[in-house]
């Protein structure tokens, strides 16, 4: 698609990381080989679907999906100013933090901004779960992904936040309905529809689907249309997000795993290199969902680690995430409803 549809004289943003920042988010990220000599000077970095996707498997990879922000914190409510989230997630002392979906998109898109990719934020509609499968009605925004436009012309669905059920790659905004190899058997795309309770004939939306095998049907998690969303619509969106969502009675947090990783942190991160075309292959994820730690290399996803405490659960953030809670964060959830022990 044209990028042209993007003003020619674009204003910076209130708060858009500096090529400081930019340059120090590169060197954590872990970048294949091919991508490096960009860390420092990054004005010919490559605006490619290649660099793309090595940038958002790394951006997984290298920060968590977590909401404890939402129960680890004085006011149980999230803070997603882009300032405020380059130092939760960048900071001296950030303790191996990341976000939840509004958090870690919302950097991610400045990031992709300081790199001079055309990128917009829009919201997105999500459905219910019941024992983990979508189904039902498509809900109001409660989610959030980024469309970056690319000098080739092809345009991408970029969600790097959407947590165990995300996809691992951007996603072609191209009515080919495509499917995609996500983790293990499971394949993602987006199909071109209406919904079945829209009035109108358009606009379209874009729907993101799953399968978990070649011989499963097609689920939908959630749709998105082209429009162009801002940090004030994000901010009240987030209110209801902390609030009224799945992370009110949940603590979520989950870790992408490359080539060389383990789901264990103390054994290490492995550096995958040159391997394979853009450097860098997601093969697999550990979650953490309230007193259970599990793990998911693309097969079957068995439970590792159970607790029943605070205490455990502090340990297994530490030893699967590498997220360390200061001793405020710790306390901050004493009295409320999903401490445990």
């Amino acid at each position: 698609m044209d990028p042209s549809i993007f003003k020619e004289v674009t204003p910076q943003l209130p708060n858009s990381y500096s090529p400081e920042q930019v340059s120090k988010w590169l060197a954590r990220i872990r970048l294949p080989e091919w991508l490096r000599q960009h860390v420092h000077d990054h004005q010919d970095f490559p605006r490619t679907a290649e660099s793309l996707c090595a940038l958002m498997r790394c951006q997984i990879t290298t920060f968590p999906y977590e909401n404890l922000s939402v129960h680890y914190s004085s006011t149980h409510l999230v803070d997603i100013h882009p300032e405020v989230l380059y130092e939760k997630l960048m900071g001296a002392s950030n303790g191996g933090r990341g976000g939840y979906c509004m958090e870690l998109s919302i950097f991610f898109h400045h990031m992709l901004r300081g790199l001079g990719f055309r990128v917009y934020m829009t919201g997105v509609r999500n459905r219910r779960r019941t024992d983990g499968v979508p189904g039902g009605e498509f809900r109001g925004w409660t989610h959030i992904t980024n469309i970056v436009y690319l000098p080739s012309g092809e345009k991408f669905a970029v969600d790097a936040a959407f947590g165990g059920d995300g996809p691992t790659s951007p996603l072609p905004l191209n009515d080919s309905g495509t499917p995609i190899h996500n983790l293990g058997t499971q394949q993602v795309r987006l199909v071109h529809e209406t919904l079945a309770k829209q009035q109108l004939a358009s606009p379209k939306v874009w729907i993101y689907q799953y399968r978990n095998g070649v011989d499963k049907e097609w689920n939908s998690f959630y749709c998105f249309a082209e429009i162009e969303f801002f940090q004030e619509d994000f901010e009240v969106m987030n209110v209801w997000g902390s609030m009224r969502t799945l992370h009110r009675w949940t603590v979520l947090v989950v870790r992408f795993l490359r080539e060389g990783d383990s789901p264990l942190v103390a054994e290490g991160n492995g550096d995958v290199g040159t391997r394979s075309t853009v450097g860098i292959e997601v093969v697999g994820k550990v979650m953490l969902v309230n007193d259970v730690v599990k793990v998911n290399m693309g097969g079957k996803t068995e439970v590792v680690r159970k607790f029943d405490s605070e205490e455990g659960r502090v340990q297994a953030l530490r030893d699967y995430f590498g997220i360390e809670l200061t001793g405020d964060q710790q306390l901050a959830i004493q009295g409320w409803d999903m401490a445990l022990g």
